[in-house]
């Protein structure tokens, strides 16, 4: 990604405020809307690491303060678009003047100039996913012989955007999963390829953060679904009928190809799924920690570690307390009964059936690697392939209870399962002798 940085070349500047209250009146650059200092410079958005912004030439009586720390920065390029920079933070300090200042931008927006994440604007939001078609079609793109009709060539596209899935997840806010149609041409021919996209749609304007939030709701429960990493391709915001769309730059990591196989299928759970977003919004605050453990877990690494067995024992540990019983507390004798609880409550489940998870194995592995136990206590704690294994195991039941929380049933979590990257994991198990 980072290899075709997207640049822009132009003017920047610290918007003028109407509330001085805000800031100190003699460290205040500008005082009317419109005539403030304007300085040339360069943004440079990467996709996959921090975005920068340059600024030539900045005068030493332009006080320090103002760089290390602003909400926002507006600019203007060459070509007439608007950029408003949130969350600025300077890379080097000054004290005279300098050739270059650099700083590191946390979200850019293009095509218009706000004064704050928590302005009440947005009404409409299109997120695309690079493999949300994956979760969707399970299909690549289709190459198509165009019609010759009165010399000219035609091609039969149907046209416009179908919808694939609504859900009203709180009052006056439905996420909707769209489906349009790329056209492209290469050097196999002409091609379509089905082209979905999240739509989030407010009756009333919402800010900024509230639209981010969501999407990072979104970008976890794909996750789940196709039980790998995914984030977000591009993001267009819509604050009036009529406006054109902004552009929202965010730095991001790429999305894990899923290779067709997904966890919750679309088209098996597509009745299920309106409620079970909603469910995961009106949860998303206590599962999300626990969800993040487990997307993180699946990432590929060069090495496993104990660390990586510790993140998903903690994360069982987090659930049961944050949706079977709270009243647990903090003993950590308890442990070994939550997960016999977890364990019972999915006995039904094919995979957790084949893991065969000793709760006392995991308790004592648990505690020794979190340095509950003395190091020469008696222990059935697991180590190298074993706890890899175990991790491994550790993973299927949290992933059993993320799809309960959901509302699945066991019978609904063997359909999942099946044929799917748990399968595939069951299928790696190593036999035992």
């Amino acid at each position: 990604m980072n290899n075709h940085p997207q640049i822009y070349h132009g003017e920047w500047w610290l918007p003028a405020v109407a509330d001085y209250n805000a800031r100190m009146i003699y460290l205040e650059p500008e005082k009317m809307m419109g005539q403030e200092k304007k300085y040339t410079g360069t943004l440079t958005y990467y996709g996959d690491k921090d975005t920068t912004l340059e600024l030539y030439h900045v005068p030493s009586d332009y006080h320090s303060s103002h760089y290390a720390n602003n909400n926002v920065i507006w600019g203007r390029d060459a070509n007439g678009h608007v950029f408003t920079l949130f969350n600025v933070m300077m890379k080097t300090k000054i004290g005279f003047d300098m050739a270059a200042v650099d700083f590191v931008v946390g979200v850019v927006l293009i095509g218009k100039h706000v004064l704050s994440v928590d302005d009440i604007l947005w009404k409409r939001c299109v997120v695309r996913f690079d493999y949300l078609n994956n979760w969707l079609f399970h299909e690549t793109r289709k190459y198509i012989t165009p019609t010759l009709i009165d010399n000219t060539y035609h091609l039969d596209v149907p046209m416009g955007n179908k919808t694939q899935l609504e859900a009203v997840i709180e009052d006056g806010i439905q996420w909707k999963l769209e489906n349009s149609i790329r056209v492209a041409e290469d050097v196999l021919g002409i091609s379509i390829s089905k082209n979905p996209f999240l739509e989030i749609e407010a009756s009333k304007p919402v800010s900024l953060k509230t639209m981010l939030k969501q999407i990072g709701e979104f970008e976890q429960f794909l996750s789940i679904a196709l039980y790998c990493d995914q984030n977000f391709e591009s993001i267009k915001l819509l604050s009036k009928d009529g406006e054109k769309y902004c552009d929202l730059f965010i730095t991001k990591d790429k999305s894990v190809d899923p290779s067709f196989l997904s966890l919750v299928k679309f088209d098996l759970f597509k009745d299920k799924l309106p409620s079970m977003l909603k469910i995961w919004h009106e949860n998303f605050d206590r599962i999300a920690p626990i969800s993040s453990y487990l997307i993180d877990s699946l990432k590929k690494k060069s090495r496993f570690d104990v660390p990586d067995f510790l993140i998903i024992a903690q994360a069982l540990d987090g659930y049961h307390k944050r949706f079977v019983n709270k009243k647990d507390g903090r003993d950590i004798q308890k442990y070994q009964e939550q997960i016999e609880v977890l364990l019972n409550k999915f006995k039904t489940v094919k995979a957790i059936k084949a893991c065969k998870i000793d709760p006392i194995v995991l308790k004592d592995s648990r505690h020794k690697y979190s340095h509950l136990y003395p190091d020469d206590e008696k222990s059935q704690a697991v180590e190298g392939d074993d706890l890899y294994w175990l991790t491994e195991k550790c993973k299927i039941l949290l992933t059993c209870c993320i799809l309960n929380m959901l509302g699945l049933t066991n019978k609904d979590i063997n359909l999942c399962c099946e044929n799917s990257p748990i399968s595939q994991i069951i299928d790696s198990l190593p036999l035992e002798i």
